[in-house]
């Protein structure tokens, strides 16, 4: 008997060596930071939104845990690119971002739109009986100035076009707030709620409109630091392409569909 039992104790031994732990097997929550205003439909500060919508979806698709923060934008990003963060939620793809992010990409190098979180809707403001105007081509405002969200990629394109980016705007409302109050004659926003604002709200109504075409068309992706990508590859390009199946489900394009009304 006492041989038997100690012939069953090695042998559960030898199991044990040649098996992790279960704590071991489990990967480290991953860290998304996100902007802490409110950015309808896709996410508010309270983690509410179809951006969370999303990622909850790709969590239990693939067993993951993601952890979030609410933060001002310019600081996500600069967590991220010092590694205090995993990924940001909802970036544009800029060249000096890839510096310390990495983005999921086509085989030719190009971003792959197909895996962003969500494409969004960029728009000028302009100041009624201001002097900016935009055509769809070109955009004009006094002494070249435009207003913009604080540490967005869009400044990356005003500036390319030779327009001075005063990118000091802390929130949608902010911006028509400056606007309407002759800070400046045009800003430029992201998103339905901005339009949806100065369309309905108040304060706004009469002072600022929204001009037409859009400016831009941007997607908006989950980039990841290079210190998280280069630990785990094979995990980053799961989570992407879970991304890319969830936008693609029917019962996420419903949510998207109700969220748009």
């Amino acid at each position: 008997m006492l041989l038997l039992r100690r012939s069953l104790l090695l042998a559960c031994a030898l199991a044990c060596l040649g098996k992790a732990p279960a704590w071991a097997e489990t990967p480290k929550p991953l860290v998304f930071c996100f902007e802490n205003t409110v950015q309808q439909p896709w996410s508010t500060p309270s983690g509410e939104g179809l951006n969370f919508e999303l990622l909850k979806r790709v969590e239990k698709q693939l067993g993951e845990h993601f952890i979030y923060a609410a933060k001002p934008w310019r600081r996500c990003m600069e967590e991220l690119r010092i590694g205090m963060v995993d990924s940001v939620i909802g970036a544009a793809d800029i060249p000096e971002r890839h510096r310390y992010a990495v983005y999921p990409t086509l085989p030719d190098g190009r971003t792959d739109p197909a895996r962003a979180l969500f494409e969004d809707t960029i728009y000028v403001f302009l100041r009624v009986g201001g002097q900016a105007s935009w055509n769809g081509r070109q955009l004009i405002s006094p002494n070249r100035e435009v207003g913009l969200p604080s540490g967005y990629a869009i400044a990356t394109l005003v500036r390319q076009q030779g327009l001075i980016a005063r990118d000091m705007i802390k929130s949608p409302e902010d911006g028509l707030r400056m606007l309407a109050s002759g800070m400046f004659d045009a800003v430029i926003l992201e998103g339905a709620q901005a339009a949806t604002l100065a369309r309905q709200d108040p304060r706004f109504q009469g002072k600022v409109t929204v001009a037409q075409p859009p400016y831009a068309m941007l997607d908006l992706h989950l980039p990841v630091s290079r210190q998280t990508y280069e630990r785990d590859p094979q995990r980053i390009e799961a989570i992407w392409r879970a991304i890319a199946t969830v936008r693609q489900s029917a019962e996420y394009r419903q949510l998207a569909s109700q969220a748009a009304r």
